[in-house]
């Protein structure tokens, strides 16, 4: 489906977006899956609170990964993309030195996290999975370079299997431990969590190993060439992390660690719609990356346009059938006493929606070098969110943490298309033209078909 989307633009490689696009997919959606599989017997075996507090946890975790990401993924990407290969041995030895020093940094951050957190939520057991979550944080130093290169040259086969591996083993040591009836503790999760985050990682560098080159001597050029985009990026995921958590954290402060796990089924299936917008995001950046730096950022509009358009249009029926069955499949990945969980489900549907709009326009502002603008709008997004959030939950408790998020993603969406316009002069018309587009030639081909269907018979 997105190779066919794509092959309308007739200066965009067609087995790119056929190889990468499969294989970020791929990887999205077994992510997506293992960790809903993961989520169907954690929350059956974990009491409400153990499960509210493993969702603190792994929400702070994910923050820290996304903190790297920030930092030193899209400098990386983009400064390998747009530079010629004379340099790429500098830009990456810049890149790792930058990669070690935020690896230190977030250590120093599990640290503090360890004590401060665990009283914030009232929750004990954290001091310890944060002080264990070190070693995957060391760890994933070297094993994020190891993918970030290969995503930076466009390879994305590589990457697939090494987080399969990785969700895959938590997968089984979770299966296993439901199968054979025994109590899962929390501390023994992020153990097996690390010991499968190594094995990705020898994954990961079997297939990178060609692309890595490292120069002898530390180039300062580079280093702050890549710190001073890296850092506008880095604030941006950031920026992004808190507003896509605060609902939880709030929730967690607030009311209890047992109110997160009430809010949490709906967004896991959330996050299933989101998967096609992960995968186009992953896979565009270093695209556009590239062909910007060649064609210039005019090539943005249309691309912009075409993607948020395509992405809506696959994603509404997906929104419509999850709200009207909203009360069975609760129940289904959750079991009984998540009824709260229903109308929180509905309302969190509605984010798919809009988050292709504000997520394309993120990383549309990186690749035509507007890191420190795009920063800028996700920072007051986040604050925005931190007050809509503190305001709605006050006033209407678990539910009130939706009514929030989808407060802030409608007043985000409204402030983006403005700034798009003028500034790119992206339409709205172009993107409902590209919508009603998607239906028109879905509509065809399934005609078409059927017609050859027909004269077969």
């Amino acid at each position: 489906m997105m190779n066919w989307y794509f092959k309308a633009s007739d200066k965009i490689n067609k087995s790119y977006w056929l190889k990468s696009g499969s294989y970020s997919f791929l990887s999205r959606v077994s992510t997506t899956l293992f960790g809903f599989v993961n989520f169907y017997i954690l929350i059956r075996i974990l009491s409400k609170d153990d499960f509210g507090v493993y969702v603190l946890f792994f929400s702070v975790a994910n923050f820290m990964e996304l903190i790297k990401h920030g930092f030193v993924r899209n400098p990386l990407i983009r400064f390998l993309a747009s530079s010629n290969e004379d340099d790429a041995p500098k830009i990456q030895l810049a890149s790792l030195y930058l990669n070690a020093l935020i690896g230190l940094g977030e250590v120093l951050l599990l640290v503090l996290c360890s004590f401060y957190l665990s009283e914030f939520w009232a929750a004990p057991q954290l001091k310890s999975l944060f002080l264990i979550y070190i070693l995957s944080t060391i760890a994933l130093i070297p094993i994020n370079h190891f993918d970030i290169v290969q995503q930076a040259k466009m390879q994305f086969k590589g990457t697939f299997f090494s987080n399969f591996t990785r969700q895959l083993g938590l997968f089984l040591y979770i299966t296993l431990v439901f199968a054979l009836g025994w109590k899962i503790k929390l501390d023994y999760l992020i153990y097996a969590q690390f010991i499968t985050i190594v094995f990705s990682g020898l994954i990961s560098y079997s297939y990178a190993q060609k692309y890595i080159q490292i120069s002898g001597v530390l180039d300062r050029k580079w280093i702050l060439e890549l710190y001073h985009y890296g850092k506008y990026t880095f604030g941006t995921n950031v920026s992004s992390t808190i507003l896509k958590n605060v609902d939880s954290w709030m929730l967690g402060k607030i009311l209890s660690p047992a109110a997160v796990t009430i809010f949490n089924p709906a967004i896991r299936v959330s996050n299933l719609v989101e998967v096609p917008t992960d995968t186009l995001t992953s896979i565009l950046f270093p695209q556009l990356s590239k062909r910007i730096a060649s064609e210039g950022k005019g090539i943005a509009k249309h691309l912009y346009e075409k993607s948020v358009g395509t992405l809506t249009a696959i994603m509404l029926p997906m929104v419509i059938a999850i709200i009207v069955l909203a009360k069975p499949i609760v129940f289904f990945i959750a079991g009984p006493g998540f009824d709260e969980t229903v109308p929180i489900l509905q309302i969190t549907m509605l984010y798919g929606l809009i988050i292709p709009f504000n997520r394309l326009m993120g990383i549309t502002l990186d690749a035509i070098g507007k890191a420190k603008t795009n920063f800028n709008f996700v920072f007051r997004n986040a604050m925005i969110n931190v007050v809509s959030n503190l305001f709605f939950i006050y006033h209407f408790g678990i539910i009130g943490a939706a009514y929030g998020t989808l407060t802030t993603y409608i007043l985000v969406l409204i402030y983006g298309q403005f700034y798009l316009h003028r500034n790119l002069n992206v339409r709205v018309v172009g993107i409902l033209s590209h919508f009603l587009g998607f239906y028109v030639k879905v509509f065809s081909m399934s005609m078409k078909f059927a017609k050859k269907a027909y004269s077969k018979s």
